[in-house]
């Protein structure tokens, strides 16, 4: 059986991912496509909580990792995404769960959401839209670092290990035997989309 969501339901996973994974440019634009696809302003908050809920029980949920392997064990903070919940919901939380790489909030609300109809094939689809539009945030960010090696900041548009070894500017900022990568050339062609 195939996966098949309305362009809505589409647009309001795109919208959690897009928060979740911190992606302005993705929210933005997928923010105007949910209004155009015709989801209510309550419809689209819903969802904008749901994916925040999750960014949020991440950090949380990371917080106590990191502090329990440090030896100063932290009070687990009571989880936001508790409560009555539905199908959108679970699908938006999904999405924004891969779109913040957490295991724990997948796994969590796979087994919610399989409690209101959602179907495996549907945890692909969105898990799907969700990964590319964490690629798209990736390569946001890889642009933002060029940025800072690009020759107006003094340094050129990349320091590999070859031109590590050669003196740099005066004032660059360039880390020496840092190479900056793309992350669009980790990504699988096909899987890039046009969304942001």
């Amino acid at each position: 059986m195939n996966a098949r969501l309305s362009a809505k339901e589409k647009e309001l996973v795109a919208v959690g991912a897009s928060v979740a994974a911190g992606c302005i440019p993705c929210t933005e634009y997928h923010l105007k496509e949910v209004r155009a696809a015709g989801a209510t302003i309550e419809e689209i908050t819903q969802a904008l909580d749901a994916a925040l809920c999750v960014k949020g029980s991440t950090r949380g949920i990371m917080e106590k990792v990191a502090y329990e392997a440090l030896g100063v064990p932290k009070e687990e903070q009571p989880s936001c995404c508790i409560g009555p919940t539905d199908r959108m919901k679970e699908l938006v939380s999904i999405a924004a769960a891969v779109a913040v790489n957490c295991p724990t909030n997948f796994h969590k609300h796979v087994s919610a959401g399989r409690t209101v109809g959602v179907r495996d094939e549907e945890i692909q689809l969105v898990a799907g839209l969700a990964k590319m539009i964490r690629a798209k945030a990736m390569e946001k960010i890889d642009d933002a670092v060029k940025e800072l090696s690009s020759p107006e900041a003094g340094c050129g548009p990349t320091v590999s290990a070859k031109s590590a070894s050669q003196p740099q500017p005066a004032g660059c900022g360039c880390a020496p035997g840092v190479s900056v990568q793309s992350s669009a050339q980790l990504v699988q062609a096909g899987t890039k989309g046009s969304c942001c």
